[in-house]
């Protein structure tokens, strides 16, 4: 009897790695089947966003010339907002959908490896990582959650305060007088400052959103941010990427987010000097830098002047210690700054 336990322990092992084999392929060919349809429904609503831009850019030129189309691009318009709105929901809840399929998927693997007891090359708890997976996905869904409420609420506002003080600034422009003039200057100037606070909000929109990195991948994701970073801040941005394995969602999540946080750093202390990005794959390593060519600083004098880090560098690195990564921060006075991550792949999974 105890002669046969030890092969029928192995056989029911056997069986249950099956078992769960069988349900990891039919789960990843679902996640794939669902990354296509979110990708194809993501470009729909990029589509939808351009011809949104371009109808309200006619819209805004038809009120200040008082074209008899302006009410007509006025309700196409409002129906493009609509499509958006509706199309940006189905995204993110079809997005939400996925994130929780490779979650488990993740939970899975990490049974299916328990299974297999191996121990080989084993260096971190895998139910811990499989807990960090939930943080950072749990923090990207907050921030999808926020982006929704700023557009719904005061990304809405603005936009309406805005087509109304187009119409009043083309009315104060019919008007005669020293007054007249006045005001019309006065509008002018507040529908610029409503202009700009719009586009600072819809920035901002835009950076909660986790920029397409499970659809396209880091890179792509990547390339696109830096290029929409470049026009916006007119600041000239290099970028250089190794072709390398996709990792986990979540940890090209993190990298994307510190390229975020970096980035914005730059655009407030490096005061529009170039920045070059690099994503280097080795052997045993995946290593990100972010550097700029600004008037740097002395690390040690700001934490002593302030108490604290004041660059953005505490939530960096609370982000690369989710991954099992590293985050230094290299800077003197006048050599710029330079943000690098080393995340070794063994601890990606």
């Amino acid at each position: 009897m105890n002669a046969q336990d030890g092969p029928e322990k192995s056989a029911a092992l056997r069986e249950a790695r099956d078992i769960v084999a069988e349900q990891l392929e039919r789960l990843r060919a679902l996640a794939e089947r669902e990354r296509q349809e979110l990708s194809a429904l993501a470009a729909a609503l990029r589509h939808v966003e351009r011809e949104l831009d371009e109808v309200t850019l006619r819209y805004r030129t038809a009120v200040q010339r008082r074209r008899s189309d302006a009410e007509t691009l006025n309700k196409r318009m409002t129906e493009l907002r609509e499509r958006c709105d509706a199309l940006t929901r189905d995204v993110d809840t079809r997005r939400g959908g996925l994130r929780q399929i490779e979650l488990l998927i993740r939970q899975i693997e990490m049974s299916s490896s328990a299974l297999s007891n191996t121990g080989a090359g084993a260096t971190s708890d895998p139910w811990a990582l499989a807990l960090r997976s939930q943080v950072i996905h749990g923090r990207e869904e907050e921030r999808v959650r926020l982006a929704r409420e700023v557009h719904d609420g005061p990304a809405q506002v603005l936009a309406n305060s805005l087509m109304l003080l187009e119409t009043c600034y083309s009315l104060a422009q019919q008007q005669t007088g020293e007054h007249a003039e006045k005001l019309t200057v006065m509008i002018g100037r507040l529908r610029e400052a409503t202009r700009e606070g719009l586009s600072e909000v819809r920035r901002f929109i835009a950076n909660l959103r986790p920029g397409q990195v499970a659809e396209r991948g880091l890179v792509e994701a990547l390339r696109d941010y830096l290029r929409t970073y470049s026009n916006t801040y007119n600041v000239r941005v290099g970028f250089e990427a190794d072709a390398a394995p996709r990792q986990a969602d979540e940890v090209e999540i993190v990298l994307y987010r510190i390229v975020q946080e970096a980035l914005q750093n730059a655009h407030k202390y490096a005061r529009g000097a170039p920045i070059t990005v690099r994503l280097v794959h080795q052997a045993n390593a995946l290593i990100l830098s972010v550097r700029d060519e600004g008037p740097g600083f002395d690390p040690r004098e700001v934490a002593r002047r302030t108490g604290k880090s004041n660059w953005g560098l505490t939530s960096m690195r609370e982000r690369a210690e989710l991954i099992g990564a590293r985050l230094t921060v290299a800077s003197r006075p006048g050599h710029g700054a330079e943000v690098t991550v080393v995340l070794p792949l063994e601890h990606t999974g």
